[in-house]
């Protein structure tokens, strides 16, 4: 891989091993391993961070289309841990077609979030003009709008739109990924770029029965963690972020505690037969993209 694994030295919570961070493209270090909240309602979703934060979290993932932003927003100010300290990442998925379309639905973000600056922007879909609404990110990053920009969702039909021509690189592109799709072309196309895989649904949304699966069950009694901790450790050993998202805090801690075990060269091999090629969610994907 082409990305540089750190360990946070500090251990912010007794449940919690210490965070491995990833170093994006740009050079900013991002947590592997965040928290989503789509489909969380905004009225609930400061709690939800809130405890996220209180529990070892430092990256919270939200977008517009969430329509929760304004409660990541509130729960960023409220936690008592220092800006600096946490990674926000917004989407944008309004079509856009122009720059000014782009600014104002930025603007609509940032002010639903309240943040002076956001640390990754994503293009949540290939919509509208992505060329230049890349572009106007490309501003916006180089003014420190953002720390670091993005996409979500592309593939090779779409992502050259990005690429060719750009002034600053994709730091990641977020994708469904999981053990049942492990999106093994796709980093393999993302390599050369040096853009980070993000995993979105990491686990598959509970979906074909993978927290009971003998593979990932049998490996886990091995360390003394779940199928779900093996599933998402597999990625984060492969150096792929990811966002898993849940309300509960039991959970919450389950899919941060990664960190203190290693799958062994036959456990990785035993997950990568797990791989179905196929997406789970529904959601458009690589179908005929290759």
């Amino acid at each position: 891989m082409f990305f540089l694994l750190s360990l946070c030295q500090k251990q912010e919570n007794h449940h919690v091993e210490a965070m491995e961070y990833i170093t994006l493209n740009n050079g900013v270090q991002m947590p592997i391993v965040g928290l989503g909240v789509y489909d969380i309602p905004d009225k609930e979703t400061q709690r939800v961070v809130e405890e996220a934060i209180s529990v070892g979290y430092r990256s919270i993932d939200t977008a517009a289309m969430y329509h929760n932003e304004r409660g990541v927003g509130d729960a960023v100010r409220a936690c008592g841990v220092a800006r600096e300290e946490l990674f926000v990442t917004t989407k944008i998925c309004e079509p856009c077609y122009t720059c000014d379309e782009t600014m104002r639905t930025v603007e609509d973000s940032m002010n639903r979030l309240k943040l002076d600056y956001v640390d990754l922007m994503l293009l949540h879909w290939p919509v509208g003009n992505p060329a230049v609404m890349w572009k106007t990110l490309e501003k916006l990053y180089q003014e420190r709008v953002f720390r670091a920009i993005g996409v979500s969702n592309f593939y090779p039909n779409t992502f050259p739109e990005i690429v060719e021509g750009a002034q600053v690189m994709p730091v990641v592109n977020q994708c469904e990924a999981h053990v049942l799709y492990q999106q093994r072309k796709m980093i393999d196309y993302l390599r050369p770029y040096n853009v980070a895989l993000e995993a979105w649904s990491p686990l598959a949304e509970g979906k074909h029965g993978i927290f009971s699966n003998h593979v990932l069950m049998e490996i886990g009694l091995k360390y003394g963690k779940t199928a779900a901790q093996v599933a998402l450790k597999f990625l984060v050993q492969n150096g792929i972020i990811v966002i898993p998202k849940t309300i509960h805090r039991s959970c919450m801690e389950e899919n941060i505690n990664l960190f203190d075990f290693t799958l062994s060269e036959d456990d990785l091999a035993d997950i990568r037969r797990l791989d179905t090629g196929h997406n789970v969610t529904g959601w458009p994907s690589d179908a005929l993209t290759y």
